[in-house]
Order: structure tokens, then sequence, then C-alpha cells
């Protein structure tokens, strides 16, 4: 127990945070791990799933000893290095999912946030608890307002609760039960793989565009973007896959 596992099977890369004694806390050296791991990924992974060992947390969130030890000059270090991991999740050209059970907060939620889907258990608990600390929530915090609305979001950064998953509709995904954790993830997992990498990351990068740039722009992006994937050898040859299943002749009924 302590640094992040890596395991790699089925063209999915799963990462999971590994200090289960202290509800898989962060250090700096775990975000850097989680920062290379998506980074640094063989060319066969085309799917992350992030996820924290045992049953009492995702994470939650830097070790306040992290804190203690970094000296009031170096917030800035620190704080960076948590906008590199959340960046490098959110960024990646391939999906990326969080299944949590338990706490996910701070920094731990925010690497949830940066991933493109969220799986939970019905007990999870998510916050943003920076402000109890006297330091604000920053980096992809700043994603919480599209999923769960202004009100709530303002409501869970000023006050630094935790909340249900039933008080944040529009941040989970899929709610599941321990049990059937692996069987929804694998679901998502089967429908991601089965599509060409190359439409999932272009349509990863106007995700970004779409948030970052404004509405016209946006479209604008977009219009490049479909050419670009439309001209692929790849594109062509699901399209015609996809119209030969569509008007195979069908079996005689019984």
């Amino acid at each position: 127990m302590g640094t992040p596992r890596i395991d790699d099977a089925g063209g999915v890369r799963t990462i999971t945070l590994d200090r289960p004694e202290v509800r898989n806390a962060l250090t700096l050296d775990d975000l850097a791990a989680v920062t290379d791991a998506v980074r640094d990924r063989p060319p066969d992974v085309r799917a992350i799933v992030i996820t924290g060992a045992g049953d009492r947390a995702f994470s939650a969130g830097m070790h306040v000893q992290t804190f203690l030890d970094t000296p009031p000059h170096g917030g800035r270090d620190l704080i960076a290095a948590v906008g590199e991991c959340t960046g490098a999740v959110r960024l990646a050209p391939v999906p990326t999912i969080a299944v949590v059970r338990g706490y996910c907060l701070g920094a731990a939620f925010e690497i949830a946030l940066a991933c493109d889907l969220r799986v939970a258990t019905p007990d999870a608990r998510f916050g943003l608890p920076e402000v109890l600390l006297g330091i604000p929530s920053v980096v992809d915090a700043a994603l919480l307002h599209h999923h769960v609305g202004l009100s709530m979001a303002k409501e869970m950064v000023l006050t630094g609760a935790s909340y249900a998953v039933e008080q944040l509709p529009g941040l989970v995904n899929r709610v599941a039960v321990a049990d059937d954790l692996q069987v929804v993830t694998s679901e998502l997992l089967t429908t991601l793989l089965s599509l060409t990498p190359e439409v999932i990351a272009a349509q990863k990068a106007l995700f970004e565009t779409w948030l970052n740039d404004g509405l016209q722009a946006g479209i604008d992006r977009s219009l490049d973007t479909f050419g670009d994937v439309f001209a692929l050898p790849v594109t062509r040859a699901v399209i015609a896959d996809y119209r030969a299943n569509r008007t195979a002749p069908r079996p005689p009924q019984a």
C-alpha cells in the first residue's frame, strides 16, 4: 500500500489510489504517479479507470500533512501539481471513468470531475472541504457548476460540506451497489471501446473547445473536426460496416 497501483488489461488501464488506512489520502508523489500513468500509457490502452482501494473512500483528498510540510511560499507549486494531474486526466485523448465508493473529497473530487464519466455507490459522498482549512477550492473545481448548477456549486465550495449522490443530480452517470460496480463500469467500457479511438479523441477535444471558447468558436471548430475525422479511412470503414449491418436481410420470424 502506498503509491497508486497501475493495472492494464483488455485495453483498459486501472489506476487504484492505494492508501486505504488513511482513506487513500493523496501525496505529491501520488499525484505525479497518476499524471504519469495517464500520459505515459501504452498504445493499446484505450480507456482509463481511476478508483480507490477499499470500501471507505475513493480518496479523502490531499493528506493534511502535505499542507503542513509545504512552506508558505510553496503553495503555488503544490496546487500546480494538482492542476497537472487533473489536467492530464481531463485532456487525455481516451475516455476516463472515476469509480467511487465512500468519500471523494478535495483534490480527489477534482480528479473525479476531470474524468469523463463517474460511477458511484449510493453511499458515496462528494465534497470540497478546502475552505475548512482556510484555502480556496481551485483548478478543476471550476467544472463543478457545469454538473450540479451554480447555486449548489457555491454551497459546496463555500461551506466545505460533503453531499450524498442523491443530493447532486447530474454529477454521477451510473449509481450501483458495490457488488455491481464492476459490471456497470464494464458495460460503459464495452460501449466506449467499440468506438474508434480517433472519434473519441476528436470528440473530447471538442468538449474542451465548447467549454473554453464560446458558442460560435465551438461550432466553427466542430466543422473542421468533423471534416478531418470524416476523411479518415477508419471512419469510412465504420460507416460502411454500419450500413451493411443495417441493410442485411433479417432472419425469418418463427
